[in-house]
């Protein structure tokens, strides 16, 4: 993992406004279509949001905006997956600080990963 703060309890924070998951796949077996299945939240300061870019080896699989903490299912095709080397970036364009909201905490934070996994479909 890069980009993240150190974990919490039950969760990581990714810092600042891009972040990188590394990760091998068994490849038999494999349908047309997998499933990204993602439990995130953001800081979000009153009733605001943040956007998320998913993308998986350099392609854009999605991207949601963000209010509340939500599970998102998001398909694509299996073909994007590698054997080694599959590299999950999350991006966060508006990533933020607590800090500039009366909080103490100096850190610029995006998403709030709870859990994350690969499903074939």
């Amino acid at each position: 993992m890069d980009g993240f703060w150190p974990a919490e309890d039950g969760f990581v924070w990714s810092k600042g406004k891009w972040s990188e998951i590394r990760f091998p796949f068994e490849k038999d077996n494999l349908t047309e279509y997998s499933d990204l299945i993602m439990d995130l939240d953001v800081f979000k300061p009153e009733d605001g949001g943040q956007n998320v870019l998913i993308y998986l080896n350099g392609l854009r699989v999605g991207s949601k905006f963000v209010r509340n903490r939500i599970t998102c299912v998001i398909s694509f095709p299996s073909s994007i997956l590698r054997k080694d080397n599959n590299v999950l970036t999350l991006d966060t364009p508006d990533a933020m600080v607590p800090a500039d909201f009366g909080i103490a905490d100096t850190r610029q934070l995006g998403v709030q990963l709870y859990s994350i996994q690969i499903r074939r479909c």
